[in-house]
């Protein structure tokens, strides 16, 4: 039944808003024997909603026949909408028969009459009895689309897309115009600012926490990723570069089901999970628990540069080894009860508990600038994480008609308590002479709590309302301890270096959201309203940096659809990216001895105008978008690099952030889809933009003015209807950035899937990276310091993945009559 649905709601979605499909009577074939064509269609009509018996609940997509009572005949036909309505026109005076059915009901029919006099029949509300259905006995016919292009978003089928992928992380590798780094940084169109979603809610947590809880989310518990890069105001503004929205699987037709996965590589790579999914009468449970392990090799270079005049003063050669791991557990569980047939009251849980680990050996050699050695030493550093994430949520939902007239609200709690231990010291020989020796210990507890309310109303067909509230608080306390031993003799002190800070942080936002369709247009407009304040102090010095403000985002979209196949649209949103706590600390960080991140508490926010313009066209064999699109952003925050910095008596390179006046990027997405019938499916898309920065008054050495582009391609090739070959191949052109330049990088994987006992079973061997090309490579400096970067890690490996099923829900049976004769090559949402 969701394959189905899919393609019946985004034709709805593309049509503007109108009918799902053409309820009118189908063209009849001519008789055989050339018999004359029966006369023009009538004024007739007969109308009525299909629901559920039990619950009420609109039951969308239902087929409706309409027959002639004389003879049986098949006159017309026509497909429920999403609230369960129907339309059938053009009927001549007679006596007719209707049957409505859908797969997991129960078939019912009934009669009415059309006359001159009454032309139009009402059928009433048809309540359909559930009748449970075996899989086994079901014939799927027709297959759901990998893409899916909805108005506002692209949604990706995560079982097409990356069917040999093991986590989340690497689902979005695979994901068109998505990159993720070495670290497991998400970034869209070459832009980390963009908010990751679970099921449509902000995750509860950023940065290298949101990292690594990706990299340990099954993948088999995915059902899509959807990408929204220009979101209306109903959103939350943050994200620069829009949203990626991760869906997991949580639809369960009726009865139990649920499925196992275990996957092991060459590269010290293991997990292992499973989820369970249940249905009956009010209640719907679905949860998923998911363990994994990952230990890699880590290689690289830090050379540093010293210049007088262009003339070189000094090197310093740093060439690091080492390995890091990542092991956690991952729960995530939803409950949901119906309280009557409008009401029902739905439970999210997700925990994730981690530890990590980093142990690094660095070589150091100085030189002069004859390069004569002067000195050559190592350094260790050992790094031991530990986390733990709760996040709950409690929701309401009254649907007073589907999609239509709803009502809903939800509070969230959650809970993150990190700590990270580093060892640093120096050592002139292995296990040898032990001196400057330093400990740093991070303690980090922050709660955030959030209640929302939202109201949906239509007034006509395609006019619609939409309006809430949000409020959110986060509060945050972070304590760094640092401990010196100078000279290695066990003496620990404090280090001036230890600080602790408090931030609290507060948004309030209202906003409405306003849609009405004429002909082939849809329009839409939106603005969200918001206050915010933030409390950032430090518990040393004493100081505080209050900063409060109102921002407003507004939001519009014009949508025309040329035809069935091709639509356009031109959009405008407003966003905001608010400098968290990691950003504003004063105090430094050590990375190593020789590089150090000191943070800004004077940070502004930062707002982005984007404007987009967007193609679709889809065909038999596949989809087409091309999506010109122009960013604006004022008060840019840009990483600021000082290769000639000095912190707590060391020459360093340190790592800032500040404010800059203004940066633009513009350019254009090419993203496409192919279906050979049941042999090919693939993906590619093709990103190229140009990035403008102006520095603050004479800063000029913050600018920028680069272009850079990426590609990406994903295709699956079908030997037999039970083995597939699939290959991934992404590349990532150099990008010039303030100060410095990123190298280019590109990987690849290519995988084998072989089906076991029926749709049960999968077994897939996946090679990573197999031509050794991943790797992080940066070059950064001015006129005092050039500084070369480069970071290798185990990416090379063989896995091997097993997945298997078990009581897979009913679906749909797709007969020819249902399937969408107009060669459209998506579902909807």
């Amino acid at each position: 039944m969701q394959r189905f649905l899919l393609a019946v709601l985004t034709c709805s979605l593309l049509s503007g808003g109108g009918p799902l499909l053409a309820q009118t009577p189908p063209q009849r074939p001519p008789q055989q024997g050339g018999a004359p064509q029966p006369p023009a269609a009538g004024p007739g009509e007969v109308r009525g909603t299909v629901v559920d018996a039990g619950t009420s609940a609109a039951v969308a997509s239902a087929s409706v026949a309409v027959r002639r009572a004389a003879d049986s005949t098949l006159v017309a036909g026509a497909i429920a909408r999403p609230d369960g309505s129907f339309r059938i026109d053009g009927l001549r005076p007679g006596n007719y028969v209707l049957r409505v059915s859908m797969m997991g009901y129960a078939p019912q029919t009934s009669t009415f009459s059309v006359t001159p006099a009454a032309p139009r029949a009402n059928a009433g509300s048809i309540r359909l009895p559930r009748a449970a259905v075996m899989l086994d006995a079901i014939e799927v016919t027709g297959q759901a689309q990998a893409v899916t292009i909805a108005p506002d978003r692209n949604a990706y089928r995560v079982r097409d897309v990356a069917p040999a992928a093991t986590s989340a992380s690497e689902v979005l590798e695979s994901v068109p115009s998505v990159q993720v780094d070495s670290d497991g940084k998400v970034s869209l169109r070459g832009n980390e600012g963009v908010v990751v979603q679970i099921n449509g809610r902000p995750a509860p947590i950023s940065g290298a926490q949101l990292a690594a809880y990706l990299k340990q989310l099954p993948a088999n518990t995915l059902e899509r990723v959807e990408v929204i890069a220009n979101p209306s105001a109903r959103y939350d503004p943050e994200g620069m570069a829009g949203i990626i929205n991760i869906v997991l699987k949580q639809g369960v037709d009726l009865g139990v089901s649920g499925g196992l996965q275990l996957a092991a590589s060459t590269a010290d790579r293991y997990a292992g999970s499973g989820n369970v999914g249940y249905q009956a009468g009010a209640v719907t449970f679905f949860g998923s628990y998911g363990y994994s392990t990952d230990d890699r090799t880590v290689g690289g270079i830090n050379d540093r540069t010293r210049l007088s005049g262009g003339t070189p003063l000094s090197f310093t050669e740093q060439d690091i080894t080492g390995g890091n791991g990542n092991a956690g557990h991952n729960l995530n569980a939803t409950l949901d009860y119906r309280l009557n047939s409008r009401d029902v009251v739905s439970n999210a849980v997700a925990l994730n508990l981690r530890n990590s680990n980093e142990n690094a050996l660095s070589a150091y050699g100085v030189f002069n600038g004859s390069r004569l050695l002067l000195d050559e030493y190592q350094r260790v550093r050992d790094t031991q994480t530990d986390a733990f994430m709760a996040d709950y949520t409690l929701a309401f939902k009254r649907t007073y008609q589907p999609q239509r007239h709803e009502f809903s609200a939800e509070v969230r709690a959650n809970r993150l308590a990190d700590e990270d231990r580093v060892d640093l010291w120096r050592q002139t020989a292995p296990g040898l002479g032990l001196r400057d020796a330093e400990q740093n210990v991070t303690a980090l507890t922050m709660y955030q709590f959030t209640a929302q309310a939202d109201y949906t109303r239509s007034f006509g067909q395609r006019t619609k309302l939409e309006t809430g509230y949000k409020g959110t608080s986060r509060l945050l306390d972070r304590d760094f301890d640092v401990r010196e031993d100078p000279l290695g003799t066990g003496v620990w002190a404090p280090s001036e270096l230890s600080n602790a800070l408090e931030f609290d942080e507060t948004v309030n936002a209202i906003y409405g959201v306003y849609s009405h369709g004429i002909g082939k247009l849809e329009l839409q407009g939106g603005l969200r309203a918001e206050y915010a304040s933030r409390d950032f102090s430090l518990a040393n010095s004493g100081e505080s940096f209050p900063y409060d403000y109102t921002s407003f985002f507004p939001s519009g979209l014009v949508s025309y659809k040329v035809s069935d196949n091709t639509q356009t649209k031109l959009s405008y949103s407003r966003r905001i990216n608010r400098p968290g706590s990691g950003q504003l600390n004063p105090f430094p960080t050590f990375f190593d001895i020789q590089n150090v991140f000191v943070g800004n508490p004077r940070l502004n926010p930062e707002y982005t105008d984007a404007l987009e313009l967007s193609l679709q066209h889809s065909g038999a064999l596949g989809s087409l978008q091309f999506s010109p699109f122009y960013r604006r952003t004022t008060d840019i925050i840009r990483a600021v690099v000082d290769t000639d910095d000095v912190v707590n008596g060391r020459e360093v390179t340190s790592v800032s952030f500040k404010n800059l006046d203004t940066g633009t990027s513009w350019g254009t997405d090419l993203n496409g889809s192919l279906r050979l019938g049941q042999t090919f499916n693939g993906l590619a898309s093709f990103n190229v933009f140009k990035m403008v920065t102006s520095g603050t008054g004479g800063e000029s050495s913050l600018a920028t003015d680069a272009v850079t582009w990426m590609a990406k391609f994903n295709g699956t090739y079908n030997f037999t209807p039970r083995t597939s070959f699939t290959a991934q191949y992404q590349y990532r052109a150099p990008m010039q950035i303030e100060g410095g330049r990123f190298a280019a990088m590109q990987m690849a994987n290519l995988s084998v899937r072989q089906k076991l006992y029926g749709e049960k079973m999968n077994l897939t061997l996946r090679v990573s990276d197999p031509f050794n090309t991943m790797r992080f490579r940066i070059q950064a400096g001015d006129d005092n310091i050039i500084q070369l970067t480069e970071r290798t890690q185990t990416s090379r490996a063989l896995h091997l993945t097993l997945q298997y099923t078990f009581g897979r829900p009913p679906r749909v049976r797709q007969t020819p009559q249902q399937q969408d004769s107009g060669g459209t090559p998506f579902g909807g949402l």
